[in-house]
């Protein structure tokens, strides 16, 4: 179609009112009557501003452009009004691009062949069921109501399957809204068997609604069993509200309701009989039981559910209340809610049941029994029935007083997981247990607050204060006293880590709302992260974009890098990454695109300022996190994120404060700059280096569906993945530069292993070719360099000679030595002892004393051996008129070989002591 710019320049707006038959007033330059209503003078008024055309309609305060005045006057959406100018003007359509081709399910088959006669609908919909008809006309236009009179020509009438006229509704998944199963309610059973309705496609998981951009904008959203449930509250024209239908009560425990976070949930099954004595559920009403399992698991998710009371009853659904009562009578019913203390659970004055035949949504001990029916509840309010007086016709009239300014939604026995079952998926002989307390208030609307507490606390006032005011602190906590009886309800296993972890033996994608912190702000950084999701096409965009936009796939690399890091649960580690760049290069610019597209989050260096914020920016995840500059801060600093670095290769626990507070220490680092002077920990990271730039990634481009991709990584065990792995850290140990004895370049071989690891998997989820762009070439050239430019920082005895060769330079090493020739070789002649004690002893020295791996004479004078820089360890000469033995005589040009250079300050001597 034409954009929207162009029908604006295009269209005349006094051309468009007489087409759309707008009367206009006495006069050339007079006003249009308004379309809305009857108006003694002209009220519309079109007008020019700024080169281009507007209009108002002052009675109504109603304006804006040509698509706005279609809207206004024949009531369509704005799809409708763009089609409606396409046509009143002959504007030819745009032909769209074509799309990827795929073979129609059964249930999308089905669909369309509903929608041929789909206004046949209306019929039985307004007639038999008295929907009213714009909003069956409206549910008609959106796609979610057909009509079929399919009939089998195999099965004969009056047996099941027959098939004949039926209402069918259409099933649609929310995002991106493809038909997933058609449900059939046919107008005459009888000649289908006695079968009512029928389902073609999937019946577990999905639930059905009207209008799927309007459900997704509503604040309010009423959950029914029914499509047709769903269309009788649609009737009541409730304010901001949708209506969605689970298609039975059986599919309460199978929907996934996370586009619901921040709305109100109000819940509507049906009001069935109790099922008889000798059902294996005898007692339970089916509709109430539904409401009971999906109130428990819409506030796990801390979204605000309430039942509406059913209390004065006398039909079975909503949709007998529309056809006997009318929509008025049943948006009275639908904005009455429960009050009760425990959603589901009504009780009397005396403390029994309405119904003594109905089971009780839990068991109360009569002493509580006898308390539970004072209290009563608001969505975001408490009070409690303080006096109850008979009135003179023998009414009962109750004397509230207000308890608390918040709704306790529920308190909740949570079972958490251990460290170590988390990330190993091990049984668990470590867990322990919390309490979850989920509350209403009035500034958060229907996101519900919790907090994680511990025995001690739950019956601390002043835990509950946090929330909001507490006006009688005695009847509040018998109100807890009473809940606890709950505790049982929505009761779960949960494991306190953002990311692909283990729950239970089972791989699990767990996010930030899926945890339980009792400190959330400062065990995690991601403990309010929800994952982006899209699609795989959206995850081919994403990598193909940073594959580009620098040369040698030096910005991809770090985007693998980024999403392997969840691997670390099945593979036992994942490395850090060091980013390198020039100032222009653009090194910002990538780090803020891969923080819009994966959700990753980089902390500056001015936050990084303490051990314990260090800390508390890389515990209990596996999504990466990034330092900025973190070689700015200070040696004290650098050392102590030195030492976190060396723990979070794996995973370690750590618990501070006088609360014991834990932190599981296992967030793979980004850290960029352009100098990280890490090198106490190169074999434990890879590195990228932005050189050469290419094409800018596109504005508009998609984030990554991280949801997905963790959700595919589900699928596979761990020893599938460290096959894949084996085979990857053996192919980059034969294509390494370095020798097999160099343990070093080994672990670095096996870090860039890994990512091969995550590049094969991002091709299979992404559907695309493992060469694509060079990538494995790229990394494996990566690796190799890195490998040579580091052969000399990842041996600690460098740092120590390095050190040591600054101090003999500038005449600070006062133990003796000497520069002598040894075996014809120039050396130092020196004790590797006196080095270390230098080195622990010397004040200005202390920070790089306190960095060094290793403290003892004994293993730094071993490296030298292993290193073959030294040419001789018993070496005896005269110093200062004293005779000093046991030195070794540590060759210069091999030292050289490390690029460490020597500045002897004496003439070179002849070795004439004994080998």
């Amino acid at each position: 179609m034409a954009s929207i710019d162009d029908l604006k320049s295009r269209i005349d707006l006094h051309d468009l009112a007489e087409k759309l038959g707008l009367k206009r007033g006495v006069g050339k330059l007079a006003n249009y009557h308004s379309p809305a209503h009857d108006d003694k003078s002209p009220s519309l008024s079109v007008f020019t501003r700024k080169g281009s055309q507007g209009w108002k309609d002052h009675s109504a305060a109603r304006g804006g452009t040509c698509i706005d005045l279609v809207m206004y006057v024949e009531g369509c959406d704005t799809s409708a009004a763009i089609k409606r100018l396409h046509e009143l003007y002959g504007i030819p359509f745009d032909t769209p691009a074509p799309r990827e081709q795929r073979e129609k399910s059964r249930a999308e088959f089905i669909a369309d062949r509903c929608m041929a006669e789909r206004l046949k609908a209306i019929d039985y919909l307004a007639g038999e069921r008295g929907i009213h008809e714009d909003v069956a006309r409206r549910a008609i236009e959106k796609g979610a109501v057909g009509y079929n009179d399919y009939v089998s020509p195999k099965v004969p009438a009056g047996e099941h399957g027959h098939g004949g006229p039926a209402v069918a509704f259409v099933v649609k998944t929310l995002n991106p809204g493809h038909v997933v199963a058609v449900d059939m309610r046919y107008l005459n059973p009888a000649i289908n068997g006695g079968t009512k309705t029928q389902c073609q496609g999937e019946k577990q998981g999905y639930g059905w609604t009207s209008d799927i951009k309007r459900l997704l904008a509503a604040k309010t959203i009423y959950l029914v069993e029914s499509p047709i449930n769903a269309l009788s509250i649609e009737c009541c024209h409730l304010y901001d509200s949708a209506a969605f239908a689970i298609r039975g009560t059986g599919n309460a425990g199978n929907i996934d309701f996370s586009w619901a976070r921040g709305k109100q949930m109000i819940i509507v099954m049906d009001n069935d009989e109790p099922f008889p004595e000798g059902h294996a559920q005898a007692g339970f009403r089916p509709g109430l039981k539904a409401a009971w399992q999906l109130h428990e698991r819409l506030t796990a998710m801390d979204i605000s559910a309430l039942l509406v009371d059913q209390e004065e009853w006398q039909y079975n659904d909503v949709n007998d209340i529309l056809k006997k009562e009318g929509a008025d009578v049943l948006k009275r019913h639908m904005v009455k809610l429960e009050p009760w203390l425990i959603p589901g659970m009504p009780a009397s004055r005396d403390g029994e049941l309405f119904d003594r035949a109905v089971k009780r949504r839990i068991y109360l001990p009569y002493h509580h029994d006898l308390k539970y029916w004072r209290y009563r509840v608001r969505p975001e309010f408490t009070s409690y029935v303080a006096k109850v007086e008979s009135g003179a016709e023998g009414e009962v009239q109750m004397e509230y007083t207000e308890l608390a300014g918040f709704r306790v939604a529920s308190i909740s026995r949570v079972t958490i997981a251990s460290a170590t079952a988390t990330m190993s998926g091990d049984e668990d002989s470590q867990a322990h247990t919390m309490f979850a307390v989920s509350v209403q208030t009035t500034r958060h609307g229907a996101q519900l607050l919790r907090k994680v507490v511990d025995d001690d606390k739950l019956h601390n006032i002043d835990t509950w204060k946090r929330f909001g005011p507490v006006w009688n602190q005695a009847q509040f906590l018998r109100m807890i006293n009473i809940l606890e009886n709950a505790a049982h309800l929505g009761a779960r296993h949960a494991a306190n880590f953002v990311g692909l972890c283990w729950r239970e033996g089972r791989l699990i994608v767990n996010e930030g709302p899926d945890c339980y912190f009792t400190n959330p702000d400062q065990q995690c950084p991601y403990h309010n992260l929800t994952f982006p999701s899209g699609s795989r096409q959206d995850a081919r965009k994403v990598i193909e974009a940073y594959q580009h936009t620098f040369e040698r796939s030096a910005a991809l690399l770090a985007l693998v890098w980024g999403l392997g890091g969840h691997l670390k649960v099945l593979l036992g580690f994942w490395p850090h990454m060091q980013m390198q760049a020039k100032k222009g290069m653009g090194k910002s610019t990538l780090i803020k695109r891969l923080e819009r597209s994966i959700g990753f989050t980089m902390f500056s260096g001015q936050s990084l300022q303490t051990e314990f914020r260090l800390l508390t920016s890389i515990s209990h995840t596996s999504h990466p996190i990034g330092w900025e500059e973190i070689s700015a801060r200070r040696q004290e600093i650098l050392n102590k994120a030195t030492a976190l670095l060396q723990e979070n290769y794996q995973y370690t626990v750590n618990r501070r404060g006088s609360e014991m507070t834990e932190f599981l220490l296992s967030a793979p680092v980004l850290l960029a700059g352009e100098d990280v002077p890490m090198r106490d920990i190169i074999g434990k990271l890879v590195r990228t280096e932005l050189k050469v730039k290419g094409p800018l990634m596109p504005e508009d481009l998609p984030r990554f569906p991280v949801r997905e991709w963790l959700e595919f990584l589900t699928g596979f065990s761990p020893a599938q993945v460290r096959g894949i792995y084996s085979a990857f850290r053996a192919q980059c140990l034969r294509m390494s530069r370095a020798t097999e004895a160099d343990e070093g370049a080994t672990r670095m071989a096996g870090n860039y292993a890994a990512l091969l690891t995550a590049w094969r998997l991002l091709c299979e989820f992404a559907d695309i070719d493992v060469k694509q762009g060079n990538f494995p070439t790229d990394l494996v050239a990566g690796m190799n360099a890195h490998i040579n430019e580091t052969s000399a920082d990842r041996e600690p005895w460098v740092w120590i000679m390095e050190t040591l060769l600054n101090e003999l330079a500038t005449s600070n090493f006062k133990a003796p030595y000497q520069w002598g020739l040894v075996a014809d070789q120039e050396c130092l002649i020196i004790r590797t002892s006196d080095i270390m004690h230098h080195l622990s002893s010397t004040p200005a020295l202390r920070e790089a004393w306190n960095a060094l791996p290793i403290k003892s004479d004994r293993v730094f004078k071993r490296q030298l051996l292993d290193a073959e820089v030294i040419i001789n360890d018993s070496v005896e000469r005269t110093i200062g008129m004293r005779r000093v033995a046991h030195m070794a005589a540590i060759s210069l040009a091999r030292l050289a070989d490390y690029s460490l250079y020597a500045a002897p300050n004496a003439l070179f001597e002849t070795d004439l002591a004994p080998a």
